[in-house]
């Protein structure tokens, strides 16, 4: 984003600060805006819509929660793209480091007591709208991931389907052999041998068109239509099994027709013959024909590979996080944890998971009213969400679902149904 662009909030509860502040900026920025009363931090986050934020309170913890706060309270704070910046004291600075790198903040400058660097506070909030711009022009690593993971199954629905084609491809040519059995023995019959001068006749199907030869194997017909003339009622239909199932329609053959219906049906045989042989050399073909593509498709399953699904768990209990992060790292999961729903949302607004494993009881937002708000965003709507319960009571269950959680898993829970669980909602 260019400087002209990017709207800053300094976000304080000292007027005096802030002003200092936009004195400071004013050259470089277009668009300031202040908020400076407390109860409506939120109100003026939503009503501006910031880049960037810039926390100029006297403490860290006032930092920390405004931020909370924030997410707690906004029903649009993880849906907008922004950076936070929070100004700290030279005794706070190594505090102010933890804090960002846990990512509570994208970064911090140096500015109490007195403004060593003055233009500090300016280059990091560049910073912040070039990292802004980059995020907004670069396709998301995640979804690229879950593309990737998909295409790389390619290879195996084309050998389900090429197996299919071949069992199609030699069921019509079986029919096509007991059709010809059937004429040879016909032609060996005199039709004055047949009872009460009716015969029927199990006539080869029409060759297949071009586009059936050459198109999906899996859409070949079960059944074909035999025609023994332009008549819609001399038509009638084969099973790929082999047997006419136009036996029952008794048709008369005279004995002067005998002859010339015999030929048309091996004619049409050898027709029908010539077809099936070019579209089993295409089916055997096909593989080798699309191996480029095919060998893309692998590296980009390899390159997948190297980036695992990441899992948000959102859980208030210590010990249940740890357990879960051992158990998803064993399994081949990454795994980040927020342990409130304010947290989970900060998160969510930096980096967007494969799916989302959600307490219900959490000590600030309940995980139904999250998950309501994750599914109300068109960035997070699609994101799967399980939900963590220790209780199955059918109104929790209920108000879940109907939030948008695609499944549950009550505690304690197995091992193997959380990883069936979540094989199940990324595979989708």
């Amino acid at each position: 984003m260019k400087p002209e662009t990017l709207k800053v909030l300094i976000v304080t509860d000292v007027s005096a600060d802030a002003a200092q502040i936009v004195r400071l900026l004013e050259d470089h920025f277009e668009s300031i805006e202040t908020s400076v009363v407390e109860s409506r931090f939120v109100a003026d986050f939503e009503r501006v819509r910031p880049d960037v934020v810039v926390l100029a309170f006297a403490s860290l913890e006032r930092a920390e929660r405004y931020s909370l706060g924030l997410y707690r309270h906004s029903e649009i704070a993880h849906t907008q793209p922004h950076r936070s910046i929070v100004l700290c004291d030279k005794d706070n600075v190594h505090r102010a480091f933890e804090l960002c790198r846990k990512e509570y903040f994208d970064d911090y400058v140096l500015y109490w007591p007195l403004v060593y660097d003055t233009p500090r506070l300016a280059m990091s909030i560049l910073l912040a709208g070039r990292a802004l711009r980059a995020q907004h022009e670069a396709p998301d690593a995640q979804q690229l991931a879950a593309h990737a993971r998909s295409v790389s199954k390619l290879e195996a629905a084309l050998d389900d389907g090429i197996a299919l084609g071949r069992q199609r491809a030699e069921a019509i040519s079986l029919a096509l052999q007991t059709a010809e059995a059937q004429a040879a023995g016909a032609a060996a019959t005199p039709a004055s041998a047949q009872p009460n001068a009716a015969d029927t006749y199990a006539l080869p199907p029409q060759p297949p068109s071009a586009a059936t030869a050459a198109g999906d194997p899996a859409a070949l017909p079960t059944t074909m239509l035999f025609e023994d003339g332009p008549g819609a009622a001399d038509s009638f239909e084969l099973d790929l099994d082999g047997v006419p199932s136009g036996l029952d329609d008794q048709r008369p053959v005279t004995s002067t027709g005998h002859e010339d219906v015999i030929r048309e049906v091996r004619l049409r045989i050898d027709e029908a013959q010539k077809c099936v042989v070019p579209l089993t050399e295409w089916i055997g073909g096909l593989k080798k024909e699309v191996r480029p593509q095919l060998d893309a498709a692998r590296q980009l399953g390899e390159l997948a590979g190297k980036s695992p699904p990441l899992v948000l768990v959102v859980d208030d209990d210590q010990f249940q996080c740890k357990l879960l992060e051992r158990l998803l790292g064993n399994a081949g999961y990454r795994s980040i944890v927020a342990q409130s729903g304010a947290e989970a949302l900060a998160l969510l607004r930096r980096q967007l998971p494969d799916l989302v494993l959600m307490d219900v009881a959490l000590p600030d937002l309940n995980g139904v009213e999250i998950t309501r708000r994750l599914k109300a965003s068109p960035r997070t709507a699609t994101v799967p969400i399980v939900m963590i319960t220790g209780h199955s009571e059918r109104h929790v269950l209920q108000a879940s679902l109907k939030a948008g959680a695609v499944d549950f898993l009550v505690k304690p829970f197995d091992r193997e149904v959380l990883l069936s669980k979540l094989a199940r909602h990324l595979a989708r």
